[in-house]
């Protein structure tokens, strides 16, 4: 097998709790993280005759937020050179990104497009990588990476390297609003440095009340410790979660660093109307219908032979 297209789906934050930081200015973090519907896609191709990574990208017209290069700052080309440097064989790689994940909108789109350059390469390598290995390169990448290598409904704690999947069939009617700014992650956190919250939620609650499909639970924890912060560099969040609770939302937050709002609604059709209302502000540069979901990267039963791991 010489190619491949993987998806790499988007991701909502149900609770986000800064625990610390390390002497290294990583924040230690606690986070219940969330894959919903919305992707990109990834095809992934090997070049025999070059060790050369090359990359380029389709935002169907878009104009995505914040500059993205196709050259070695690129997350997926870092991805790409990072695990082929460690196949005892060099070869090279072309990928071809296809954008619809809003850029810097704190759904995590280029770590899971990092996270889809890992798994496709190792496939067509003849799955040379345990998973356990993927998640070790993919830390290596950025703290959202690890996560998105599985996705699912997980907690993640530490920089994001400490993975505990949460056991239930959570679903919710979604609806994504994001503003037309974006927000850099490292200047979100700077913020919280400089004005940390005082406000926690409650990560246990958030956790119990998804097991027990309780969004009022859920409401009365959740917390996002990067709220305000977004909110500093992008007041229109404000109105945006105002506007979906107006319309019928039963709660609406800021996911990640921001600026994306996510609503979850209890019927379709106040979903459909929070969405007109949001268009009709110009507030949204998009307006995306969602749901939550599990991921299919990996068919059941992974078997071993030898020093291989193969998803039959």
């Amino acid at each position: 097998m010489n190619q491949i297209i993987e998806k790499a789906y988007a991701k909502i934050n149900l609770g986000l709790q800064i625990t610390g930081k390390r002497p290294d200015g990583y924040h230690l973090l606690s986070m219940v993280m969330q894959t919903v519907s919305l992707y990109d896609k990834v095809g992934i191709y090997r070049t025999n005759d070059s060790d050369e990574i090359s990359m380029d990208m389709d935002f169907g017209g878009r104009h995505p937020e914040e500059e993205i290069t196709c050259d070695g700052d690129n997350l997926c080309v870092k991805a790409a050179k990072l695990i082929c440097g460690k196949l005892p064989e060099s070869h090279g790689y072309y990928m071809h990104l296809v954008k619809n994940i809003p850029s810097a909108a704190g759904m995590a789109g280029g770590s899971s497009d990092a996270g889809a350059v890992l798994r496709g390469i190792n496939r067509i390598e003849g799955n040379y990588f345990s998973k356990e290995e993927l998640l070790s390169m993919a830390l290596e990448l950025g703290a959202d990476v690890p996560y998105c290598i599985d996705g699912g409904l997980a907690l993640c704690e530490g920089i994001g390297e400490k993975l505990t999947p949460i056991e239930a069939d959570f679903d919710a009617l979604l609806l994504l609003a994001k503003p037309a700014e974006g927000i850099s992650t490292p200047v979100a956190y700077r913020y919280y440095d400089d004005h940390p919250d005082t406000e926690h939620g409650d990560i246990t609650g958030v956790i119990d009340g998804i097991k027990k499909n309780d969004i009022f639970l859920i409401s009365e924890n959740i917390h996002n410790d990067l709220e305000n912060a977004a909110k500093h560099f992008c007041p229109s969040i404000s109105q945006i979660e105002e506007l979906m609770l107006a319309e019928g939302a039963l709660l609406s937050k800021v996911t990640g660093s921001g600026p994306t709002v996510f609503g979850i609604f209890e019927t379709d059709e106040s979903r459909r109307s929070a969405a007109a209302a949001l268009r009709e502000t110009g507030l949204c540069a998009d307006v995306i219908y969602a749901n939550c979901i599990k991921p299919d990267y990996y068919p059941p039963s992974p078997i071993r032979k030898g020093n291989h791991i193969i998803w039959n």
